[in-house]
């Protein structure tokens, strides 16, 4: 029985909805919408008003090099004396100290060396006791002058062949303490320890047990070690012939490697050539650079970027520079919120910022940031 009683309620509310059904013409729109009808107003970003400043340009000279050993403070060691090698007592890439023994020598020229130390200490002591009794024949005159002169040169010139001797076997590398020995013909070993003269690291060794090294017989005697300090190296850059009046002594040099890009190595000029090579035209400059970790390799060929000069040069922010068409300008802000297109001419980019070369002056303001949407309405 319910939903009976619902229908007439349902009838009577339609016909209050509807009222006397007549049409009615639509509302005439106003002519100003109310503010929260209105669309929203889209707001530029905030336009940033700077000034070219002045930066410092640091010009620089890059080329290729490649590295080598230290010449100041590289050694050569050769055979002192001629000998078969007993034992090799180093290796490549050990580090020495100045003394360390490096191989030994069987010579029969140490041999005789000694004995003829041996030879002049004895004929020193007979010229000493010659010389002392014609000193006193002659006070007692049992001899004429000329004698005890004759008898005195003897002794200068034993005297002489004793020091010879000696510098020979110190040449060798006998020390003073076995000299002794030798004179009483007690040492008469000929076996010489070949020493290292100065420290560093064995980069070069050419010479096994058993070989026979001569001593003096060509004007470039054999190598047997090369002993280099790593600690710092050279590098010999290739500077052109139009580059070369850029280039001073004591400029800043930065090296990079090929492995290692993000890793330079600094240094400074040290050596400028007198001459130009003939075959490439180019003069050799010399930059020493600390050998971190030992990374650098002799022979490795490097990138070599030498800092020749620095300037002050105008520049601007990267964002305030457009482009269009083919055309670089800048928006200089004028009066009354007005923007005007200049062009300018832009040089190199300069850590985030671009060098003008012509255009504006630090007296123009120019719209750092923001510009990208205002050159369309600028004139």
């Amino acid at each position: 029985m319910r939903p009976f009683f619902l229908i007439p309620l349902l009838i009577a509310t339609v016909c209050v909805a509807c009222g006397d059904g007549s049409p009615k013409s639509p509302a005439p729109p106003s002519e100003t919408a109310p503010p929260e009808m209105q669309s929203p107003i889209v707001t530029p970003p905030t336009v940033m008003i700077t000034s070219p400043e002045f930066h410092t340009r640091r010009q620089v000279l890059e080329t290729t090099g490649k590295i080598q050993f230290n010449e100041e403070r590289l050694v050569r060691v050769n055979a002192p004396v001629t000998g078969r090698v007993v034992d090799v007592l180093a290796h490549p890439g050990d580090v020495v100290d100045a003394g360390l023994r490096l191989l030994l020598l069987d010579s029969p020229d140490l041999g005789t060396a000694k004995s003829d130390y041996a030879k002049a200490v004895s004929d020193l002591e007979r010229s000493e006791k010659a010389a002392a009794l014609a000193r006193e024949l002659f006070q007692v005159k049992a001899i004429a002058q000329k004698e005890l002169r004759e008898v005195e040169n003897d002794y200068r010139k034993a005297m002489a062949e004793k020091e010879r001797a000696a510098s020979r076997l110190r040449t060798l590398g006998v020390p003073d303490a076995q000299f002794s020995e030798i004179a009483a013909r007690t040492d008469t070993a000929t076996t010489i320890a070949v020493i290292a003269p100065r420290g560093g690291v064995i980069v070069e060794r050419n010479v096994i047990p058993g070989q026979v090294v001569a001593y003096g017989q060509s004007d470039t005697p054999p190598i047997l070690f090369s002993i280099a300090d790593l600690s710092a190296m050279w590098v010999l850059a290739d500077v052109y012939e139009p580059d070369v009046p850029k280039v001073r002594m004591g400029q800043t040099a930065t090296v990079t490697l090929a492995c290692c890009p993000g890793e330079p190595y600094e240094g400074r000029v040290t050596y400028i050539s007198d001459s130009v090579d003939p075959q490439t035209r180019t003069v050799k400059v010399r930059v020493v650079v600390p050998n971190r970790k030992r990374a650098l390799k002799a022979e490795m060929f490097v990138k070599v970027a030498i800092l020749t000069d620095s300037a002050r040069v105008l520049t601007l922010p990267q964002s305030a520079i457009q482009r269009e068409d083919g055309d670089t300008f800048v928006l200089v802000a004028g009066e009354k919120d007005q923007y005007d297109r200049r062009p300018v001419k832009v040089g190199a980019d300069l850590d985030g910022v671009v060098e003008i070369l012509d255009g504006v002056s630090p007296q123009d303001h120019v719209v750092g940031s923001g510009s990208i949407l205002l050159k369309k309405t600028a004139k």
